[in-house]
């Protein structure tokens, strides 16, 4: 008797081990066919406001302004690195410098932006479009690095 209940606490003291394992193998695995590459944003006004970057993954998203993912960075170069790991799609990138610490985007009242902005697919000529499918990019396996370039209005 005595031999069958050590035989079962020691099988029993394993199964954690092995959960954790399970658990570490699936998260490790998880994001391994994640893309890695560089959002570079070029065109910052050093120590002028934090430069705010913000990646969505569809128009749903970018139209409640709710990113996949988000970054904070210090503004303290011209040219910012951020290196970014998504699963491969379609995506929009946004960023803009916060010269006055709000927290947000500020515009006019005719909705023009204030602040330093840049999007993806977006070169600096006229008003960027609010459209998702004109401004996202595809990221995938030969994605290294993707310029956003902030502009003045």
């Amino acid at each position: 008797m005595l031999r069958i209940i050590l035989k079962r606490a020691a099988s029993v003291s394993k199964l954690p081990v092995f959960i954790l394992f399970l658990l570490l193998y699936y998260a490790i695995n998880l994001h391994a066919d994640n893309v890695q590459f560089t959002v570079e944003i070029t065109n910052v006004t050093v120590n002028n406001g934090k430069v705010y970057l913000a990646i969505f993954s569809n128009a749903d998203e970018f139209r409640r302004e709710t990113p996949f993912i988000a970054f904070e960075l210090e503004s303290n170069r011209t040219v910012l690195l951020q290196e970014v790991s998504l699963p491969p799609g379609n995506y929009l990138i946004s960023a803009f410098q916060d010269a006055n610490g709000n927290q947000k985007l500020d515009t006019n009242f005719i909705g023009i932006p204030r602040e330093l902005v840049g999007l993806s697919n977006y070169d600096g000529n006229g008003f960027p479009s609010r459209s998702f499918d004109r401004h996202k990019i595809p990221i995938n396996s030969a994605t290294n690095m993707i310029t956003i370039r902030l502009h003045r209005f």
